[in-house]
């Protein structure tokens, strides 16, 4: 019995050995892994957010550019649907991004410092970041942006000869997902002034090798968007500079940047400000530029909270670093880790719990499927009390705005769709029409949207509009649906 109970104790052991890796970035990996599957789980009984249902939409015509981003986010989720169906094929590449992001900030930690828990502690403080938490499990550019970002600076922080060109790979890659990634640019220009050993290395040709490859890179996205005008940045740089600030929404701007980091990742300041090696100064200008510019533009704007998440992973990398060779580190990140569980715990029950219903947090991924059902009856009665020949299975619709846009084709399996009533968007450039004598769907979102389509159409409402509303299992309305059927249009002039 006691020999048996010995190699059962050594079994045990040698079990947790193999789990457990022993290396600094072998830990860090399984935070990764571990981050990652516990945001897949996060996102399982979770509708598509709107936003989400529009990338989707993006990704049934891939291309250069879309109007609102570059093309990144389509493409993945082009490649991912095609395998894989649900909300959970949208999803998974931005899953994996996430984890990708907390990998790359643990690597930027080994870059900057030889102490073994530096990449631990990067990755802890990553995978335990609120907002990184939240873009690591939507189909949003976010999170290629923060993954392609952190590789950047990784790669950045130790560019030597070749590697420059493997940087600029990442540095295209970023500006594929989001084009806030080109504020690695100015704090390029600012190290040519503050990092000597930068100012030696251009008189190289890898730098500029590295430029020219993120240029490649870009370059289909630019030329894409050259010919149309420049609508897409042209319309990025309007939606970060309008003027509209208050020093209510600065402060509250400043202080969701607190809340979504997480308060004691901002300690990496303290040794970015007073960075003195080559290694530092890069990770310091690349991680503060992107956060800078984002807080002044909410002086001027109001601007939203993940403007800033491609600088979180880089952060994330030097307060591991600077708080792994403190006696305060392993308490510090601990509650770091404590308050990102509790953040998450928090928005999981909100998300799910039906007595959160008629919140936004609650609504967005609830009720699109039961939308598609409703909008569906209501348009085959409409059409049948019009004695219009709808086809039903593909008619041709003018929705509300690019939100249900998305949802109505992702759940509803609409998707010839014409511009959306709302705010400017992808539906503009394409520009779809009916066909020549087709009968119209509009689907609004309220009475104040089908007046301005009647005022704006030329068309011929047939039949009254029907109404319904979803509500949740405590009665909150989550949202409202309005469909009208039309004939004869011939035209529509929406004030963008």
């Amino acid at each position: 019995m006691g020999r048996a109970s010995g190699r059962v104790k050594v079994f045990h052991s040698s079990l947790r050995c193999a789990a457990v890796p022993k290396t600094p970035l072998g830990k860090a990996a399984l935070i990764a892994l571990v981050a990652t599957l516990v945001r897949a789980l996060a996102t399982v009984g979770l509708e598509l957010y709107a936003d989400e249902a529009y990338y989707w939409l993006w990704s049934l015509r891939p291309a250069p550019g879309y109007f609102d981003h570059p093309p990144m986010v389509a493409w993945l989720i082009a490649l991912s649907s095609a395998v894989l169906p649900g909300e959970l094929g949208v999803r998974l590449p931005f899953l994996l991004c996430g984890g990708l992001a907390i990998l790359f900030a643990a690597l930027t930690a080994r870059e900057l410092s030889d102490h073994p828990r530096a990449p631990v502690y990067a990755a802890l403080l990553a995978a335990a970041s609120p907002l990184l938490h939240v873009t690591g499990t939507l189909a949003l550019p976010d999170a290629p942006l923060e993954a392609a970002y952190a590789a950047a600076v990784w790669l950045l922080a130790r560019a030597r000869g070749r590697r420059w060109a493997w940087a600029g790979l990442a540095v295209g890659l970023a500006l594929l997902s989001k084009y806030s990634a080109a504020l690695l640019a100015p704090a390029l220009l600012g190290l040519v002034a503050w990092d000597p050993e930068l100012r030696r290395a251009l008189r190289t040709p890898w730098p500029w090798i590295g430029a020219a490859v993120a240029v490649l890179v870009f370059s289909p996205t630019i030329l894409w968007d050259a010919q149309r005008g420049f609508a897409s940045i042209g319309f990025q740089l309007h939606h970060g500079f309008r003027h509209r600030a208050s020093l209510r929404t600065f402060l509250e701007f400043v202080g969701a940047q607190l809340a979504a980091l997480g308060p004691i990742v901002f300690v990496a300041l303290v040794p970015l400000f007073r960075a003195r090696e080559s290694a530092w100064k890069r990770v310091a200008l690349a991680a503060l530029v992107p956060l800078a510019v984002p807080i002044y533009s909410a002086t001027r704007s109001d601007p939203e909270v993940n403007w800033t998440v491609h600088a979180f992973a880089p952060l994330c990398a030097a307060a591991g670093a600077w708080l792994a060779a403190r006696r305060a580190g392993r308490p510090l990140v601990a509650v770091h880790v404590a308050l990102g569980l509790v953040a998450a715990v928090g928005l999981a029950w909100g998300q799910r719990d039906p007595r959160f219903a008629g919140s936004a947090v609650y609504d967005r991924f609830h009720g699109w499927a039961e939308f598609a059902g409703r909008m569906h009856r209501a348009a085959a009665e409409g059409c049948a009390e019009a004695r219009l020949s709808c086809d039903l299975r593909d008619p041709f619709v003018f929705p509300a705005n690019y939100r249900y846009a998305g949802q109505i084709a992702f759940y509803g399996g609409w998707r010839r769709l014409g511009q959306g009533i709302g705010r400017a968007s992808q539906l503009d450039l394409w520009n779809e029409q009916p066909r020549p004598g087709e009968p119209v769907l509009v689907v609004a979102d309220s009475p104040e949207t089908l007046d301005e389509f009647l005022r704006r159409a030329r068309a011929d409402q047939r039949a009254p509009a029907r109404s319904f509303e979803i509500r949740g299992a405590n009665g909150a309305l989550m949202r409202r649906g309005i469909v009208a059927p039309f004939t004869g249009f011939a035209g529509a002039s929406f004030t963008r």
